[in-house]
């Protein structure tokens, strides 16, 4: 089957973050036409049908108070206006609450500890030793929901991992959790931001979100909500349920002591629905024709997803050989699942949202400095290397186009190096220990391979240093290899490289860098078709020229926003200009809708 690949996670490697996706099992049911396709420029225009992301349904309990009332093993559910505690008492250290003055009635037991998650959830009958990491490699504590879960429909299966409160279950929020305890109730206060400053990031800056939960001894719960920026959750109790049955979903806001009694109550509080891939490439193929290479979409709309940067999606048309095991089927159920005879090879599986990090322009004045890995970190080098001073606009969109554009040839190699052979990846990114020098760089003098690897210093004692490591941020260009994968450089011009492997940290030099001590493996070009055969078409018939298809999508009966034709624009130019220069003009780029 083909593959899709997942957004950036951020995991751990010694004090050095990468970026990982992630395989899954590719939805290759046949696609269908979702919208009328139209163009305005340069610009796909897709319109889509009625209804067919079904509606959005936002958080509207701001200012408000839900109060669990327990009846037998069930609950009636009141919504009141805001009941809050002020006195937050002491900042939760770790996520295990231990109660001294009473014990909570909750799922037919009662409860002396519990843990309190900084998403925004409290488990029952866990402890501290048993938390997890959760997708972005964060000990939360509460629910943990995988990385695409949607929101509308995870809600209804969290009977699994009950028994639980969602008072505002939010994936990847941050920030401090309190807990007091009175003789009669347990106050747990959450201060929490959304992520900011990131490419998978919908705002540059911290948000607001302060909610409260109130546990009392009577088995009832309060659920309040004071200043509340982000606008999707899953809000809910969540015993253990038996027999027949089941959670019910209810609009909560409307609900009154008349109602109920429910087993279990909750809300999903979502976006719009995420569109399946293949619909989005077939609406664009049946239109305007199979003249696409690659297809990305914006959007004036938010989807349900907890990431701004959407994966990518196959099948990968146009047969190489000689670039490694790529997992790419191209049977005609999966081209045809597509709606291409073999010209589409990849495109984005989701649209991104006009308003998210990665359709602007740049960060705005003012916006905090984060890590190395947010575009703020490099402000002031973009604007140096700029002839006019000014950061070249666009930089996150065309680094995570660059990226998943690699993908279609990149990075799934081996070497066999004398008789062994040898992986020089961890599906589907160079593994971080891999020299992946850029050839033509685009944002920065030095950097590393948009798909992974590192710029590694030899310092001849053992040890080696990391100058650059391997995310795409700001947007970085293509290494020799991939490149030689890509068919634009023969075998000749790759120069020798190496593996660093039992990567063990050993301190950082005077600019910060990481220094290790690692075992070498000297790795050839030679070595690597040993392993994978000569790549076919070879630099001489290789294809040279691409098209992509700049979709702008809209719900039905709107028109584009003026912001997003611009913004869709300005990522079309630079996306032609990041080609040009990361294949050191050995590669076209266009972006023709017809």
């Amino acid at each position: 089957m083909g593959r899709i690949w997942k957004s950036p996670a951020y995991i751990s490697f010694g004090l050095v973050l990468i970026v990982s996706f992630s395989p899954a099992q590719q939805d290759d049911d046949p696609g269908h036409s979702i919208g009328k396709v139209s163009t305005q420029g340069n610009l796909i225009v897709m319109e889509l049908n009625d209804g067919v992301l079904g509606k959005a349904n936002l958080f509207d309990l701001t200012g408000h108070t839900l109060r669990f009332i327990p009846e037998g093993p069930a609950y009636r559910v009141e919504n009141r206006t805001l009941q809050w505690d002020s006195d937050y008492g002491p900042e939760l250290v770790g996520a295990e609450a231990n109660l001294n003055k009473l014990a909570f009635p909750f799922s037919g037991k009662l409860w002396k500890s519990f843990l309190v998650g900084t998403s925004g959830s409290i488990r029952f009958a866990s402890s501290e030793k048993d938390v997890s990491l959760d997708p972005y490699g964060h000990r939360d504590g509460g629910i943990v929901l995988d990385r695409f879960d949607q929101l509308a429909e995870a809600a209804s299966q969290l009977t699994d991992k009950a028994p639980a409160i969602c008072v505002f279950l939010k994936p990847r929020m941050s920030g401090p959790h309190y807990v007091k305890e009175l003789s009669d109730r347990v106050v747990i206060t959450w201060d929490l931001t959304e992520p900011f400053g990131g490419l998978l990031d919908f705002t540059w800056s911290k948000t607001t979100n302060r909610f409260q939960a109130v546990l009392h001894r009577d088995g009832s719960i309060e659920m309040s909500y004071k200043e509340m920026a982000a606008q999707d959750a899953i809000v809910g109790v969540y015993p253990v349920l038996s027999g027949a049955a089941k959670p019910v979903a209810a609009h909560l806001s409307s609900l009154s002591h008349k109602d109920g009694p429910f087993p279990a109550a909750y809300e999903s509080f979502h976006y719009l629905a995420v569109p399946k891939p293949q619909d989005l490439s077939c609406t664009i193929i049946q239109s305007l024709g199979d003249r696409f290479d690659f297809l990305v979409y914006y959007s004036d709309f938010r989807i349900d997803s907890q990431e701004a940067s959407p994966p990518s999606d196959g099948p990968v048309g146009g047969n190489v050989a000689g670039i490694g095991q790529t997992q790419h089927d191209q049977t005609p159920q999966v081209l045809n699942s597509r709606c291409t005879h073999g010209k589409f090879q990849l495109g984005f599986a989701q649209p991104v949202y006009v308003r998210s990090n990665e359709m602007q322009e740049g960060p705005p004045e003012g916006a905090p400095v984060a890590s190395p890995h947010d575009i703020t970190f490099y402000s002031r080098q973009l604007a140096e290397a700029s002839p006019d001073g000014k950061p070249v606009p666009y930089n996150y969109a065309i680094g995570h186009i660059g990226h998943e554009v690699g993908h279609r040839w990149s990075a799934y190699a081996s070497a066999k190096v004398n008789g062994q052979t040898v992986s020089l990846g961890t599906w589907p990114h160079w593994t971080p220990g891999l020299q992946t020098r850029v050839a033509f760089p685009y944002s920065l003098p030095s950097e590393a391979s948009t798909l992974g690897g590192g710029v590694w210093q030899d310092n001849f004692d053992g040890t080696y240093t990391l100058l650059r490591d391997g995310f795409f941020v700001p947007a970085t260009g293509y290494s020799y290899l991939d490149l030689y994968f890509m068919g634009l450089i023969s075998a000749t011009e790759v120069p020798d490289f190496f593996l660093l492997t039992h990567l063990a940290k050993a301190g950082q030099d005077l600019n910060g860098h990481l220094i290790f001590k690692a075992d070498r493996t000297k790795i050839t070009i030679q070595d690597v078709i040993a392993a994978e055969g000569p790549r076919l078409p070879d630099v001489d018939h290789s294809q040279r020229n691409f098209n992509t298809g700049i979709v702008v999508v809209v719900e039905h009966g709107q028109s584009p926003s003026p912001k997003l034709i611009e913004q869709g624009n300005g990522i079309r130019r630079q996306w032609i200009d990041y080609w040009e220069t990361a294949t050191g003009h050995r590669a076209s780029m266009t972006a023709e809708p017809r």
